[in-house]
Protein backbone atom coordinates (compact mmCIF):
# COMPACT_ATOMS: atom_id res chain seq x y z
CA UNK A 1 0.00 0.00 0.00
CA UNK A 2 2.87 2.35 0.80
CA UNK A 3 4.27 1.83 -2.68
CA UNK A 4 0.85 2.38 -4.28
CA UNK A 5 0.21 5.54 -2.19
CA UNK A 6 3.65 6.88 -3.10
CA UNK A 7 3.00 6.33 -6.78
CA UNK A 8 -0.47 7.88 -6.58
CA UNK A 9 0.81 10.85 -4.58
CA UNK A 10 3.53 11.48 -7.14
CA UNK A 11 0.96 11.35 -9.92
CA UNK A 12 -1.40 13.67 -8.03
CA UNK A 13 1.36 16.17 -7.29
CA UNK A 14 2.43 16.03 -10.94
CA UNK A 15 -1.12 16.67 -12.09
CA UNK A 16 -1.46 19.59 -9.69
CA UNK A 17 1.88 20.99 -10.92
CA UNK A 18 0.74 20.68 -14.51
CA UNK A 19 -2.62 22.30 -13.75
CA UNK A 20 -0.93 25.22 -11.97
CA UNK A 21 1.51 25.75 -14.85
CA UNK A 22 -1.27 25.57 -17.45
CA UNK A 23 -3.31 28.03 -15.39
CA UNK A 24 -0.41 30.48 -15.39
CA UNK A 25 -0.01 30.03 -19.13
CA UNK A 26 -3.72 30.59 -19.73
CA UNK A 27 -3.68 33.73 -17.62
CA UNK A 28 -0.66 35.01 -19.53
CA UNK A 29 -2.36 34.13 -22.81
CA UNK A 30 -5.44 36.14 -21.84
CA UNK A 31 -3.21 39.08 -20.99
CA UNK A 32 -1.32 38.71 -24.29
CA UNK A 33 -4.64 38.62 -26.19
CA UNK A 34 -5.72 41.87 -24.54
CA UNK A 35 -2.42 43.50 -25.43
CA UNK A 36 -2.68 42.26 -29.04
CA UNK A 37 -6.28 43.50 -29.31
CA UNK A 38 -5.51 46.97 -27.99
CA UNK A 39 -2.27 47.24 -29.97
CA UNK A 40 -4.20 46.42 -33.15
CA UNK A 41 -6.88 48.99 -32.26
CA UNK A 42 -4.20 51.62 -31.69
CA UNK A 43 -3.10 50.98 -35.29
CA UNK A 44 -6.62 51.74 -36.56
CA UNK A 45 -6.31 55.54 -37.01
CA UNK A 46 -3.12 55.20 -39.05
CA UNK A 47 -4.61 52.42 -41.13
CA UNK A 48 -7.75 54.52 -41.73
CA UNK A 49 -5.51 57.31 -42.96
CA UNK A 50 -3.87 54.92 -45.46
CA UNK A 51 -0.59 55.18 -43.59
CA UNK A 52 0.59 51.66 -42.68
CA UNK A 53 3.85 52.99 -41.22
CA UNK A 54 2.01 55.15 -38.72
CA UNK A 55 -0.29 52.21 -37.94
CA UNK A 56 2.64 49.86 -37.38
CA UNK A 57 4.46 52.34 -35.13
CA UNK A 58 1.34 52.88 -33.04
CA UNK A 59 0.98 49.14 -32.46
CA UNK A 60 4.63 48.72 -31.50
CA UNK A 61 4.60 51.71 -29.15
CA UNK A 62 1.47 50.40 -27.45
CA UNK A 63 3.15 47.05 -26.81
CA UNK A 64 6.34 48.75 -25.60
CA UNK A 65 4.32 50.61 -22.98
CA UNK A 66 1.77 48.04 -21.92
CA UNK A 67 3.73 44.81 -22.20
CA UNK A 68 6.60 46.60 -20.44
CA UNK A 69 9.21 45.32 -22.86
CA UNK A 70 12.78 45.90 -21.76
CA UNK A 71 14.59 46.97 -23.78
CA UNK A 72 11.81 48.53 -25.81
CA UNK A 73 11.51 47.96 -29.56
CA UNK A 74 12.43 50.90 -31.78
CA UNK A 75 9.16 51.39 -33.66
CA UNK A 76 10.70 53.31 -36.56
CA UNK A 77 13.36 50.75 -37.42
CA UNK A 78 10.99 47.85 -36.71
CA UNK A 79 8.38 49.05 -39.20
CA UNK A 80 11.06 49.81 -41.81
CA UNK A 81 12.83 46.48 -41.29
CA UNK A 82 14.90 45.46 -44.30
CA UNK A 83 12.89 43.17 -46.53
CA UNK A 84 9.78 43.77 -44.41
CA UNK A 85 9.20 47.52 -44.68
CA UNK A 86 5.44 48.04 -44.29
CA UNK A 87 5.62 51.15 -46.50
CA UNK A 88 6.91 49.14 -49.47
CA UNK A 89 4.12 46.68 -50.08
CA UNK A 90 1.94 46.41 -53.16
CA UNK A 91 -0.71 48.35 -51.21
CA UNK A 92 1.43 51.50 -51.41
CA UNK A 93 3.07 51.02 -54.80
CA UNK A 94 5.91 48.80 -53.61
CA UNK A 95 6.80 45.22 -54.52
CA UNK A 96 6.32 43.27 -51.26
CA UNK A 97 3.25 41.06 -51.28
CA UNK A 98 3.32 41.17 -47.48
CA UNK A 99 5.57 42.76 -44.88
CA UNK A 100 6.06 40.79 -41.65
CA UNK A 101 8.59 42.66 -39.50
CA UNK A 102 9.34 40.89 -36.23
CA UNK A 103 11.51 41.27 -33.15
CA UNK A 104 12.21 39.27 -30.00
CA UNK A 105 12.69 40.89 -26.61
CA UNK A 106 13.12 38.57 -23.65
CA UNK A 107 10.35 35.99 -23.72
CA UNK A 108 8.25 37.95 -26.23
CA UNK A 109 8.27 37.86 -30.02
CA UNK A 110 6.26 40.56 -31.78
CA UNK A 111 5.28 40.47 -35.44
CA UNK A 112 3.15 42.84 -37.52
CA UNK A 113 1.60 41.59 -40.78
CA UNK A 114 0.55 43.99 -43.54
CA UNK A 115 -1.38 43.49 -45.76
CA UNK A 116 -3.34 40.50 -44.45
CA UNK A 117 -4.62 38.10 -47.11
CA UNK A 118 -7.94 36.37 -46.54
CA UNK A 119 -6.20 32.97 -46.30
CA UNK A 120 -4.43 34.14 -43.13
CA UNK A 121 -7.63 34.93 -41.23
CA UNK A 122 -10.05 32.37 -42.71
CA UNK A 123 -12.61 31.32 -40.11
CA UNK A 124 -13.68 27.71 -40.50
CA UNK A 125 -16.89 28.44 -38.57
CA UNK A 126 -18.05 30.78 -41.34
CA UNK A 127 -19.30 29.70 -44.74
CA UNK A 128 -16.63 30.76 -47.23
CA UNK A 129 -14.26 31.68 -44.40
CA UNK A 130 -14.87 35.46 -44.64
CA UNK A 131 -17.13 37.92 -42.85
CA UNK A 132 -19.07 40.84 -44.28
CA UNK A 133 -16.88 43.46 -42.57
CA UNK A 134 -13.50 41.87 -43.29
CA UNK A 135 -12.58 44.43 -45.96
CA UNK A 136 -9.69 43.95 -48.36
CA UNK A 137 -6.18 42.71 -47.66
CA UNK A 138 -4.78 46.27 -47.84
CA UNK A 139 -7.32 47.40 -45.25
CA UNK A 140 -6.13 44.86 -42.69
CA UNK A 141 -3.19 44.78 -40.27
CA UNK A 142 -2.45 41.89 -37.90
CA UNK A 143 -0.53 41.95 -34.63
CA UNK A 144 0.95 38.64 -33.48
CA UNK A 145 2.42 38.16 -29.99
CA UNK A 146 4.22 34.97 -29.03
CA UNK A 147 5.42 34.34 -25.50
CA UNK A 148 7.62 31.59 -24.03
CA UNK A 149 6.69 30.77 -20.45
CA UNK A 150 9.06 28.73 -18.27
CA UNK A 151 7.62 25.77 -16.41
CA UNK A 152 7.28 26.35 -12.69
CA UNK A 153 6.30 23.02 -11.10
CA UNK A 154 5.95 20.59 -13.98
CA UNK A 155 9.64 20.46 -14.84
CA UNK A 156 9.72 17.07 -13.22
CA UNK A 157 8.05 15.77 -16.37
CA UNK A 158 10.70 17.18 -18.66
CA UNK A 159 12.57 20.29 -19.68
CA UNK A 160 11.46 23.00 -22.08
CA UNK A 161 8.89 25.75 -21.90
CA UNK A 162 5.24 26.38 -22.64
CA UNK A 163 4.68 28.67 -25.65
CA UNK A 164 1.57 30.69 -26.50
CA UNK A 165 0.67 32.77 -29.54
CA UNK A 166 -2.10 35.34 -29.71
CA UNK A 167 -3.09 37.65 -32.56
CA UNK A 168 -5.55 40.39 -33.46
CA UNK A 169 -6.53 41.76 -36.86
CA UNK A 170 -7.85 45.29 -37.36
CA UNK A 171 -9.42 47.17 -40.25
CA UNK A 172 -10.26 50.89 -40.47
CA UNK A 173 -13.51 52.31 -39.18
CA UNK A 174 -14.43 55.89 -40.06
CA UNK A 175 -17.06 57.93 -38.24
CA UNK A 176 -17.82 61.63 -38.02
CA UNK A 177 -15.90 63.67 -35.49
CA UNK A 178 -17.68 65.97 -33.10
CA UNK A 179 -15.29 68.80 -33.98
CA UNK A 180 -15.97 71.33 -36.74
CA UNK A 181 -12.83 73.32 -37.55
CA UNK A 182 -13.37 76.93 -38.56
CA UNK A 183 -9.91 76.90 -40.15
CA UNK A 184 -8.74 73.64 -41.70
CA UNK A 185 -5.36 73.80 -43.45
CA UNK A 186 -4.37 70.98 -45.78
CA UNK A 187 -0.72 71.64 -46.70
CA UNK A 188 0.78 68.24 -45.76
CA UNK A 189 4.42 69.25 -45.22
CA UNK A 190 5.12 72.97 -45.53
CA UNK A 191 5.16 76.32 -43.76
CA UNK A 192 3.48 78.64 -43.05
CA UNK A 193 0.13 76.84 -43.24
CA UNK A 194 -1.68 79.39 -41.06
CA UNK A 195 -0.50 82.97 -40.60
CA UNK A 196 -2.16 85.68 -38.51
CA UNK A 197 -0.41 89.05 -38.49
CA UNK A 198 -0.59 92.78 -38.98
CA UNK A 199 -2.47 93.49 -35.77
CA UNK A 200 -5.37 91.20 -36.71
CA UNK A 201 -7.38 89.72 -33.88
CA UNK A 202 -8.94 86.38 -34.73
CA UNK A 203 -11.24 84.55 -32.33
CA UNK A 204 -12.39 81.07 -33.28
CA UNK A 205 -15.54 79.91 -31.51
CA UNK A 206 -18.11 81.50 -29.20
CA UNK A 207 -19.23 80.89 -25.63
CA UNK A 208 -21.42 78.03 -26.88
CA UNK A 209 -19.56 76.79 -30.01
CA UNK A 210 -16.11 75.24 -29.60
CA UNK A 211 -13.59 76.96 -31.83
CA UNK A 212 -11.26 74.53 -33.61
CA UNK A 213 -8.22 75.10 -35.82
CA UNK A 214 -6.71 72.09 -37.61
CA UNK A 215 -3.32 72.21 -39.36
CA UNK A 216 -2.33 69.10 -41.35
CA UNK A 217 1.29 70.02 -42.07
CA UNK A 218 3.90 67.78 -40.46
CA UNK A 219 6.52 70.49 -41.04
CA UNK A 220 8.88 68.13 -42.86
CA UNK A 221 9.71 70.68 -45.60
CA UNK A 222 9.66 73.81 -43.43
CA UNK A 223 12.68 76.12 -43.48
CA UNK A 224 14.51 76.25 -40.15
CA UNK A 225 13.09 79.66 -39.25
CA UNK A 226 9.42 78.87 -39.90
CA UNK A 227 6.60 77.00 -38.17
CA UNK A 228 3.37 75.52 -39.46
CA UNK A 229 1.42 78.22 -37.58
CA UNK A 230 2.56 81.80 -36.99
CA UNK A 231 0.90 84.55 -34.95
CA UNK A 232 3.09 87.65 -35.03
CA UNK A 233 3.00 91.42 -34.60
CA UNK A 234 1.87 93.89 -31.97
CA UNK A 235 -1.80 93.57 -31.09
CA UNK A 236 -2.15 90.32 -33.04
CA UNK A 237 -3.75 87.23 -31.59
CA UNK A 238 -5.44 83.93 -32.44
CA UNK A 239 -7.64 82.63 -29.66
CA UNK A 240 -9.71 79.44 -29.71
CA UNK A 241 -12.55 79.59 -27.21
CA UNK A 242 -14.17 78.71 -24.84
CA UNK A 243 -11.34 77.80 -22.51
CA UNK A 244 -13.45 75.88 -20.01
CA UNK A 245 -16.69 73.95 -19.78
CA UNK A 246 -17.98 70.84 -21.51
CA UNK A 247 -16.73 72.00 -24.92
CA UNK A 248 -13.48 73.89 -25.25
CA UNK A 249 -11.62 75.41 -28.16
CA UNK A 250 -8.44 73.85 -29.50
CA UNK A 251 -5.58 74.44 -31.93
CA UNK A 252 -4.55 71.08 -33.40
CA UNK A 253 -1.16 70.72 -35.10
CA UNK A 254 0.04 67.55 -36.81
CA UNK A 255 3.67 68.65 -36.48
CA UNK A 256 3.43 68.70 -32.68
CA UNK A 257 4.50 65.36 -31.18
CA UNK A 258 1.77 63.44 -29.37
CA UNK A 259 1.81 64.28 -25.66
CA UNK A 260 3.66 67.58 -26.09
CA UNK A 261 2.76 70.27 -23.61
CA UNK A 262 4.91 73.01 -25.16
CA UNK A 263 5.40 74.36 -28.67
CA UNK A 264 8.48 73.34 -30.60
CA UNK A 265 9.76 73.81 -34.15
CA UNK A 266 8.48 73.22 -36.76
CA UNK A 267 5.00 73.04 -35.21
CA UNK A 268 4.70 76.37 -33.42
CA UNK A 269 6.70 79.01 -31.56
CA UNK A 270 6.60 78.86 -27.77
CA UNK A 271 6.89 82.66 -27.69
CA UNK A 272 3.54 82.99 -29.48
CA UNK A 273 1.93 81.08 -26.61
CA UNK A 274 3.78 82.70 -23.71
CA UNK A 275 3.01 86.17 -25.08
CA UNK A 276 -0.70 85.37 -25.32
CA UNK A 277 -0.79 85.78 -29.08
CA UNK A 278 -1.70 82.11 -29.51
CA UNK A 279 -4.16 80.55 -27.11
CA UNK A 280 -4.70 77.90 -25.87
CA UNK A 281 -1.50 75.89 -26.01
CA UNK A 282 -1.73 73.86 -29.25
CA UNK A 283 -2.18 70.10 -29.02
CA UNK A 284 -1.09 67.26 -31.27
CA UNK A 285 -3.50 66.45 -34.09
CA UNK A 286 -2.35 62.84 -34.09
CA UNK A 287 -3.39 62.05 -37.67
CA UNK A 288 -4.08 64.19 -40.71
CA UNK A 289 -7.66 65.30 -41.21
CA UNK A 290 -6.97 65.48 -44.99
CA UNK A 291 -9.52 66.76 -47.51
CA UNK A 292 -11.36 63.43 -47.46
CA UNK A 293 -14.45 64.57 -45.54
CA UNK A 294 -15.11 67.38 -48.04
CA UNK A 295 -14.73 65.04 -51.01
CA UNK A 296 -16.97 62.47 -49.36
CA UNK A 297 -19.72 65.00 -48.77
CA UNK A 298 -19.77 66.73 -52.15
CA UNK A 299 -17.98 64.34 -54.50
CA UNK A 300 -18.46 60.85 -53.05
CA UNK A 301 -16.74 58.14 -55.11
CA UNK A 302 -13.91 55.61 -55.27
CA UNK A 303 -10.45 56.17 -56.66
CA UNK A 304 -9.49 59.72 -55.66
CA UNK A 305 -6.16 60.97 -57.03
CA UNK A 306 -3.30 61.60 -54.62
CA UNK A 307 -3.46 64.99 -52.92
CA UNK A 308 0.16 66.21 -52.66
CA UNK A 309 1.28 62.60 -51.93
CA UNK A 310 -1.57 62.14 -49.41
CA UNK A 311 -3.88 59.19 -50.10
CA UNK A 312 -7.62 59.99 -49.95
CA UNK A 313 -9.66 56.98 -48.88
CA UNK A 314 -12.67 55.87 -50.92
CA UNK A 315 -15.94 57.48 -49.88
CA UNK A 316 -17.76 55.22 -47.39
CA UNK A 317 -21.19 56.76 -48.14
CA UNK A 318 -21.65 55.70 -51.76
CA UNK A 319 -25.02 54.09 -51.01
CA UNK A 320 -26.50 57.43 -49.94
CA UNK A 321 -24.41 59.96 -51.86
CA UNK A 322 -22.83 60.52 -55.29
CA UNK A 323 -19.95 62.33 -56.96
CA UNK A 324 -21.98 65.54 -57.25
CA UNK A 325 -19.09 67.81 -58.30
CA UNK A 326 -18.01 65.40 -61.05
CA UNK A 327 -21.62 64.94 -62.16
CA UNK A 328 -22.14 68.72 -62.20
CA UNK A 329 -19.08 69.18 -64.42
CA UNK A 330 -20.32 66.50 -66.80
CA UNK A 331 -23.86 67.91 -66.89
CA UNK A 332 -22.77 71.49 -67.65
CA UNK A 333 -20.01 70.57 -70.08
CA UNK A 334 -17.15 72.70 -71.32
CA UNK A 335 -18.91 75.02 -73.76
CA UNK A 336 -22.31 76.28 -74.84
CA UNK A 337 -25.68 75.62 -73.30
CA UNK A 338 -25.66 72.35 -71.31
CA UNK A 339 -26.82 69.40 -73.36
CA UNK A 340 -30.36 68.27 -72.71
CA UNK A 341 -31.49 71.56 -71.13
CA UNK A 342 -34.17 73.87 -72.51
CA UNK A 343 -34.30 76.67 -69.95
CA UNK A 344 -30.87 78.34 -70.31
CA UNK A 345 -30.80 81.74 -72.00
CA UNK A 346 -27.75 83.21 -73.75
CA UNK A 347 -26.60 86.50 -72.29
CA UNK A 348 -25.05 87.72 -75.52
CA UNK A 349 -28.39 87.37 -77.30
CA UNK A 350 -30.13 89.93 -75.11
CA UNK A 351 -27.47 91.90 -73.22
CA UNK A 352 -24.01 93.38 -73.48
CA UNK A 353 -20.96 91.91 -71.79
CA UNK A 354 -20.29 95.51 -70.63
CA UNK A 355 -23.80 96.49 -69.53
CA UNK A 356 -24.84 99.90 -68.27
CA UNK A 357 -27.79 101.01 -66.17
CA UNK A 358 -29.96 98.42 -64.46
CA UNK A 359 -30.39 94.90 -65.81
CA UNK A 360 -32.62 92.43 -63.99
CA UNK A 361 -33.11 88.92 -65.33
CA UNK A 362 -34.69 85.73 -64.05
CA UNK A 363 -34.31 82.04 -64.84
CA UNK A 364 -31.19 80.12 -65.88
CA UNK A 365 -28.48 81.94 -67.83
CA UNK A 366 -25.33 81.21 -69.79
CA UNK A 367 -23.22 84.35 -69.62
CA UNK A 368 -21.24 83.63 -72.77
CA UNK A 369 -18.73 86.50 -72.48
CA UNK A 370 -15.28 85.18 -73.37
CA UNK A 371 -13.60 88.05 -71.51
CA UNK A 372 -16.07 87.93 -68.67
CA UNK A 373 -19.02 90.03 -67.56
CA UNK A 374 -17.77 93.54 -66.74
CA UNK A 375 -19.71 95.71 -64.26
CA UNK A 376 -18.70 99.31 -63.56
CA UNK A 377 -19.98 102.40 -61.79
CA UNK A 378 -23.67 103.04 -62.27
CA UNK A 379 -24.31 99.48 -63.45
CA UNK A 380 -26.61 97.17 -61.53
CA UNK A 381 -26.97 93.54 -62.61
CA UNK A 382 -29.41 91.22 -60.84
CA UNK A 383 -29.95 87.53 -61.48
CA UNK A 384 -33.09 87.31 -59.39
CA UNK A 385 -33.27 83.53 -59.44
CA UNK A 386 -32.05 80.47 -61.30
CA UNK A 387 -28.57 79.10 -61.98
CA UNK A 388 -25.82 80.98 -63.83
CA UNK A 389 -22.93 79.68 -65.95
CA UNK A 390 -20.05 82.07 -66.68
CA UNK A 391 -17.78 81.35 -69.62
CA UNK A 392 -15.25 84.04 -68.74
CA UNK A 393 -15.66 85.05 -65.11
CA UNK A 394 -16.86 88.36 -63.66
CA UNK A 395 -15.10 91.65 -63.01
CA UNK A 396 -16.46 94.58 -60.99
CA UNK A 397 -15.09 98.06 -60.56
CA UNK A 398 -18.35 99.52 -59.23
CA UNK A 399 -22.10 99.07 -59.33
CA UNK A 400 -23.84 96.01 -57.90
CA UNK A 401 -24.04 92.31 -58.69
CA UNK A 402 -26.84 90.36 -57.04
CA UNK A 403 -27.49 86.63 -57.51
CA UNK A 404 -30.53 84.67 -56.31
CA UNK A 405 -31.91 87.60 -54.34
CA UNK A 406 -35.55 87.21 -55.44
CA UNK A 407 -36.00 83.58 -56.44
CA UNK A 408 -39.72 82.92 -57.00
CA UNK A 409 -39.42 79.34 -55.68
CA UNK A 410 -39.70 79.70 -51.92
CA UNK A 411 -40.95 76.14 -51.42
CA UNK A 412 -37.50 74.62 -51.79
CA UNK A 413 -36.05 72.14 -54.25
CA UNK A 414 -38.23 69.16 -55.19
CA UNK A 415 -37.32 65.80 -53.63
CA UNK A 416 -36.01 64.70 -57.02
CA UNK A 417 -33.24 67.30 -56.60
CA UNK A 418 -32.24 66.38 -53.06
CA UNK A 419 -29.76 63.64 -52.12
CA UNK A 420 -31.04 60.41 -50.53
CA UNK A 421 -29.43 61.40 -47.23
CA UNK A 422 -31.85 64.36 -47.13
CA UNK A 423 -34.89 62.29 -48.04
CA UNK A 424 -34.60 62.86 -51.79
CA UNK A 425 -33.61 60.75 -54.75
CA UNK A 426 -31.13 62.84 -56.76
CA UNK A 427 -28.11 61.10 -58.26
CA UNK A 428 -27.25 63.91 -60.71
CA UNK A 429 -27.36 67.60 -59.70
CA UNK A 430 -30.48 69.32 -61.04
CA UNK A 431 -28.92 72.13 -63.09
CA UNK A 432 -32.26 73.58 -64.21
CA UNK A 433 -33.83 73.81 -60.74
CA UNK A 434 -33.14 76.38 -58.04
CA UNK A 435 -34.87 77.86 -55.03
CA UNK A 436 -34.65 80.68 -52.53
CA UNK A 437 -32.32 78.37 -50.60
CA UNK A 438 -30.15 76.99 -53.40
CA UNK A 439 -28.65 78.36 -56.60
CA UNK A 440 -25.55 77.32 -58.56
CA UNK A 441 -22.98 79.66 -60.11
CA UNK A 442 -20.64 77.68 -62.34
CA UNK A 443 -17.51 79.42 -63.64
CA UNK A 444 -16.01 77.53 -66.56
CA UNK A 445 -13.04 79.84 -66.77
CA UNK A 446 -11.91 83.18 -65.41
CA UNK A 447 -11.72 84.98 -62.09
CA UNK A 448 -14.36 86.45 -59.87
CA UNK A 449 -12.50 89.75 -59.63
CA UNK A 450 -14.21 92.45 -57.56
CA UNK A 451 -12.32 95.63 -56.67
CA UNK A 452 -15.31 97.92 -56.50
CA UNK A 453 -19.08 97.83 -56.11
CA UNK A 454 -21.33 95.61 -53.99
CA UNK A 455 -21.55 91.83 -54.51
CA UNK A 456 -24.45 89.89 -52.98
CA UNK A 457 -24.72 86.10 -53.35
CA UNK A 458 -27.83 84.77 -51.59
CA UNK A 459 -27.72 81.02 -50.86
CA UNK A 460 -25.36 80.45 -53.77
CA UNK A 461 -22.85 77.68 -54.37
CA UNK A 462 -19.98 78.84 -56.59
CA UNK A 463 -18.14 76.05 -58.40
CA UNK A 464 -15.12 77.50 -60.16
CA UNK A 465 -13.43 75.29 -62.73
CA UNK A 466 -10.75 77.84 -63.61
CA UNK A 467 -9.66 81.11 -62.01
CA UNK A 468 -9.73 82.43 -58.46
CA UNK A 469 -11.84 84.65 -56.20
CA UNK A 470 -10.45 88.13 -55.58
CA UNK A 471 -12.63 90.58 -53.66
CA UNK A 472 -10.22 93.42 -52.99
CA UNK A 473 -12.35 96.56 -53.00
CA UNK A 474 -15.83 98.02 -52.89
CA UNK A 475 -18.48 97.44 -50.25
CA UNK A 476 -18.12 94.45 -47.89
CA UNK A 477 -19.42 91.33 -49.65
CA UNK A 478 -22.46 89.31 -48.60
CA UNK A 479 -22.08 85.66 -49.55
CA UNK A 480 -24.22 82.87 -48.13
CA UNK A 481 -24.08 79.24 -49.24
CA UNK A 482 -26.93 77.05 -50.42
CA UNK A 483 -28.87 75.51 -47.56
CA UNK A 484 -30.42 72.53 -49.37
CA UNK A 485 -29.71 70.13 -52.20
CA UNK A 486 -26.51 68.21 -52.96
CA UNK A 487 -24.38 71.32 -52.28
CA UNK A 488 -25.95 72.14 -48.92
CA UNK A 489 -23.67 74.57 -46.96
CA UNK A 490 -21.08 74.76 -49.77
CA UNK A 491 -20.25 78.37 -50.60
CA UNK A 492 -17.19 77.89 -52.83
CA UNK A 493 -15.45 74.96 -54.54
CA UNK A 494 -12.36 76.14 -56.41
CA UNK A 495 -9.29 74.00 -57.02
CA UNK A 496 -7.05 76.40 -58.97
CA UNK A 497 -3.47 76.50 -57.67
CA UNK A 498 -2.79 80.17 -56.87
CA UNK A 499 -1.74 82.66 -54.21
CA UNK A 500 -4.31 85.19 -55.48
CA UNK A 501 -7.37 84.09 -53.51
CA UNK A 502 -8.42 87.03 -51.36
CA UNK A 503 -11.40 88.61 -49.62
CA UNK A 504 -10.97 92.13 -48.24
CA UNK A 505 -13.61 93.12 -45.77
CA UNK A 506 -14.27 94.98 -42.59
CA UNK A 507 -17.47 95.88 -40.81
CA UNK A 508 -20.46 94.53 -42.69
CA UNK A 509 -18.87 91.42 -44.23
CA UNK A 510 -21.21 88.45 -44.17
CA UNK A 511 -19.74 85.06 -45.10
CA UNK A 512 -21.69 81.86 -44.50
CA UNK A 513 -20.81 78.38 -45.67
CA UNK A 514 -17.90 76.13 -46.55
CA UNK A 515 -15.20 77.81 -48.65
CA UNK A 516 -13.11 74.99 -50.13
CA UNK A 517 -9.90 76.03 -51.88
CA UNK A 518 -7.50 73.07 -51.52
CA UNK A 519 -4.78 74.64 -53.72
CA UNK A 520 -4.90 78.24 -52.42
CA UNK A 521 -1.45 79.18 -51.16
CA UNK A 522 -2.73 81.08 -49.31
CA UNK A 523 -6.37 82.13 -49.15
CA UNK A 524 -6.19 85.60 -47.60
CA UNK A 525 -8.65 87.53 -45.48
CA UNK A 526 -7.58 91.13 -45.15
CA UNK A 527 -9.12 94.35 -43.92
CA UNK A 528 -9.51 96.38 -40.76
CA UNK A 529 -12.53 97.16 -38.64
CA UNK A 530 -14.74 94.74 -36.78
CA UNK A 531 -15.92 92.08 -39.19
CA UNK A 532 -18.25 90.59 -36.62
CA UNK A 533 -18.99 86.86 -36.51
CA UNK A 534 -18.62 84.92 -39.74
CA UNK A 535 -20.54 81.66 -39.86
CA UNK A 536 -17.96 80.32 -42.28
CA UNK A 537 -15.55 77.42 -42.55
CA UNK A 538 -12.38 77.83 -44.60
CA UNK A 539 -10.75 74.61 -45.82
CA UNK A 540 -7.64 75.59 -47.74
CA UNK A 541 -4.09 74.58 -48.58
CA UNK A 542 -2.80 77.59 -46.62
CA UNK A 543 -4.55 80.55 -44.98
CA UNK A 544 -3.58 84.08 -44.01
CA UNK A 545 -5.30 86.78 -41.94
CA UNK A 546 -3.93 90.33 -42.00
CA UNK A 547 -4.92 93.97 -42.12
CA UNK A 548 -5.64 94.64 -38.47
CA UNK A 549 -9.26 93.51 -38.46
CA UNK A 550 -11.21 91.97 -35.62
CA UNK A 551 -12.81 88.72 -36.72
CA UNK A 552 -14.80 85.92 -35.10
CA UNK A 553 -15.32 82.64 -36.93
CA UNK A 554 -17.78 80.05 -35.66
CA UNK A 555 -19.31 77.61 -38.17
CA UNK A 556 -22.41 75.73 -37.09
CA UNK A 557 -21.16 72.35 -35.73
CA UNK A 558 -24.40 70.65 -36.78
CA UNK A 559 -24.20 71.66 -40.45
CA UNK A 560 -20.67 72.17 -41.63
CA UNK A 561 -18.01 69.63 -42.62
CA UNK A 562 -16.38 67.62 -39.86
CA UNK A 563 -13.12 65.70 -40.32
CA UNK A 564 -13.45 61.93 -40.04
CA UNK A 565 -12.76 60.36 -36.67
CA UNK A 566 -10.48 57.54 -37.73
CA UNK A 567 -10.54 54.44 -35.58
CA UNK A 568 -10.19 50.72 -36.07
CA UNK A 569 -12.39 47.71 -35.47
CA UNK A 570 -11.26 44.21 -34.68
CA UNK A 571 -12.37 41.57 -37.16
CA UNK A 572 -10.39 38.61 -35.71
Amino acid sequence: MLVIVTILLTAMLGAVALIVDLGVVRAQARLDQSVADLAALSAGPGLAANNPTTACKAAVNYINTNAKLSPSINATSFCAQSGNDVSKTTCTGGTLSQATPSATVGSYTLSVHFPVPASEITDSAISGGARVNDGTACQRLRVVISAVNSRLFSRVFGSGALATTRSATVRPSTTKSQQTPALWLLDPTGCVALSVGGGSQLTVGTSTIAGVVTVDSDGSTCPSNQDTISVSGAGTFLHAIPTSGSTVGSVELLALPVGSTLCSDPACNAADVSSGRLSPQPVAEGARATRAAVDWRYNCKSGYPLYHTVVISDCPYQSTSSAYIDLLKAAIGTSGIPAGTTTYQRWSTAHSCNPSGTTTVSGNWLVDCSNGLSIGNGTNVTFSGGNVIFDGGVSMTGGTLSINTANPNNLGLPLSCKPPSAGGTVTTPCIEQSSTNASIVYVRNGDININGGTPTFNHVTVVQLGGVVKITGGAPPTWSAATEGPFDELGLWSETSSNKYQINGGAGVQLTGVFFTPEAAPFSLSGNGNWGQQNAQFISYQFSVSGGGTLTMAPDPNKFVQPPARTGMLIR
